[in-house]
């Protein structure tokens, strides 16, 4: 009888034993499944951004003396870069990219574009003729996007070449991205990042149920007010991590323009960075360091952009409450 007692004795403290074991392996098995990505993360986003916020108060550089010899001076990057009139430059036209190519040109043309795909056509033939032209406008817009920045950057300098397709619709007989490189640089991109706006705004489109847009019409709302007070309050997160990602990309642009203009410093502040961290800004050097500047130089980017990150957040919040 004892050793019946005992035996269930036994089993009532292994039932309890085993709960904790299944709960302590539930609660940290997923923690452990995400240790790989926190490393890639911690090794190939954090420690570059650590490293460069420490190399920017230093004199490193790759080559010379200051390669093995490195030390400490202070704000001298941040004062030489903030001072040099090409980074001035570079600062304003990386601005007015931003602006017209990512927030008017890609932002609003994608919006544009989303609404007239998601429009209903007329009845009959023509209706059909319509849906073939919307698939194709679609499809030309998304091949925009997929061709890669090399091989887009080359083509635009081809057409706006003299002699080129761009040149010869429009009457000019000189090369255009030699002689206007930051219309040249805006017009690319608008033709390339369009389709990813045009793709964010039809998913959010599409989100929005036709009823709502039945009881406005029914109500005696005209088209303006129904995009107002329904459209815009629905798709207004969409419109946010358009304008994130686009201001983002948009800022760090490299590959597209250099292939398109070379390497200019003073017309966009990764063609800035990129002339200095490779040395080729040619001489009199007079800064601290070239790899040190160039840290420096994309510091201050980073801040600037999550500025204007921050203040997308506020504004959003306003537009809201307008709306």
């Amino acid at each position: 009888m004892e050793r019946w007692v005992n035996l269930s004795g036994a089993g009532k403290s292994a039932a309890p034993a085993s709960a904790r074991t299944a709960a302590l392996v539930e609660f940290t098995l997923p923690k452990l499944l995400i240790v790989p990505a926190l490393a890639l993360i911690g090794l190939f986003v954090v420690f570059p951004l650590v490293w460069s916020v420490v190399m920017s108060f230093t004199n490193y550089s790759m080559l010379g003396v200051t390669a093995r010899k490195w030390g400490f001076i202070g704000l001298k990057n941040y004062i030489w870069v903030l001072t040099d009139p090409d980074f001035q430059a570079a600062i304003a036209n990386s601005f007015i990219f931003t602006i017209v190519s990512a927030l008017i040109g890609q932002a609003l043309l994608g919006l544009a574009l989303a609404v007239v795909m998601r429009m209903k056509g007329p009845e009959g033939w023509v209706g059909a003729a319509t849906k073939v032209l919307k698939v194709i406008a679609g499809a030309l817009v998304f091949v925009a996007w997929i061709i890669p920045e090399v091989v887009a950057g080359y083509c635009w300098a081809a057409a706006m070449s003299r002699g080129g397709l761009f040149t010869a619709m429009f009457g000019i007989n000189y090369n255009f991205y030699v002689r206007h490189p930051l219309q040249a640089m805006i017009i690319a991109n608008i033709w390339r990042g369009t389709a990813f706006s045009m793709i964010l705004f039809m998913a959010a489109l599409e989100s929005i149920p036709n009823y709502i847009y039945e009881a406005a019409e029914v109500d005696g709302a005209t088209p303006w007010q129904r995009f107002r007070y329904v459209t815009f309050p629905l798709i207004s997160n969409a419109l946010l991590v358009d304008f994130i990602l686009i201001t983002v990309w948009t800022f760090g642009l490299f590959t597209l323009i250099f292939t398109l203009i070379g390497p200019q410093m003073d017309y966009m502040w990764t063609l800035y960075v990129y002339v200095l961290a490779t040395g080729r800004m040619g001489p009199p050097w007079t800064g601290p360091g070239p790899l040190s500047t160039a840290a420096a130089a994309a510091d201050i980017m980073f801040v600037i952009v999550l500025a204007l990150i921050t203040g997308y957040l506020y504004a959003l919040r306003r537009l809201r409450r307008w709306a």
